[in-house]
Order: C-alpha cells, then sequence, then structure tokens
C-alpha cells in the first residue's frame, strides 16, 4: 500500500512478478468517496492543518483498506 504515485512506483519496481505487482495499490483508493488517482498529500507545508488533513485522509482510506480485508477473508 503506497500513499502516492512515486511510492507506488517504487513498489511496483520492487515487485517480483505480475501477481505481486498486481496488488500494488494507493491508500486512498481504499476509500471510495476518493476520486479515482487521489494520493495522500505530503502534510509538511501545510502547518497544523496540513497535519490534521492528511489524517483525516489517511483514516478513511484505512477503513476502507480494513473492510477490503475483512471482505476477503
Amino acid at each position: 500500500v503506497a500513499m502516492d504515485g512515486k511510492n507506488q512506483r517504487d513498489l511496483l519496481a520492487m515487485a517480483p512478478d505480475p501477481a505481486a505487482r498486481a496488488k500494488v495499490r494507493t491508500l486512498r483508493s481504499f476509500d471510495p468517496a476518493a476520486p479515482p488517482g487521489a494520493e495522500v498529500p505530503d502534510p509538511y507545508y501545510g502547518g497544523a492543518a496540513g497535519f490534521e488533513d492528511v489524517l483525516d485522509l489517511a483514516e478513511q482510506a484505512a477503513r476502507g483498506l480494513l473492510s477490503h480485508l475483512r471482505d476477503r477473508s
């Protein structure tokens, strides 16, 4: 699970085979409210509010990831 496109490309480059590459996704792809291709932005330049916003995005996506994992078991 990657936070942004650069992380995703790095993970894809390390994946040993097509099956592993098929499993690489961005965190926000698990958030049904996120637009296609949405990333978790770097909060560094957003001040305290930027960190709060990123936390909210990550928590929402993590709920979707957990739901996805539960559905697969």
